[in-house]
């Protein structure tokens, strides 16, 4: 009677689920992540860019750390500060793997 109990089960189970079949899955293979912030600066006027990037990435990220909330997206992207000071850069690194990986770097720019 366990026997059959257990194997109705079975049958039951697999009726109610659809097959599943790894082969027609494509699952994405990426390297970690990482970079450098360079930047040049022109008075107001900063760019920033990439230094040393590894890895894989799909979306690059910028906070320029004035605290406007205008980031920017890119690999290499201008900010025009308002008034001089020392701000905190944020950059922020994604790729199709959901990896993630960010970093900071103060700078001070001039008029």
């Amino acid at each position: 009677m366990l026997k059959r109990l257990s194997l109705l089960l079975l049958i039951v189970a697999s009726a109610a689920c659809e097959p599943f079949d790894l082969a027609k899955k494509n699952f994405p293979v990426c390297t970690k992540p990482s970079a450098g912030i360079g930047y040049t600066s022109d008075r107001l006027d900063v760019t920033f860019f990439l230094e040393n990037p590894q890895g894989d990435f799909n979306a690059v990220g910028w906070d320029p750390g004035d605290g406007k909330g205008k980031n920017r997206v890119g690999t290499r992207v201008t900010y025009n500060y308002d008034k001089a000071g020392t701000y905190t850069i944020t950059l922020v690194l994604v790729n199709s793997c959901d990896d993630t990986f960010t970093t900071t770097k103060k700078i001070t720019v001039s008029n």
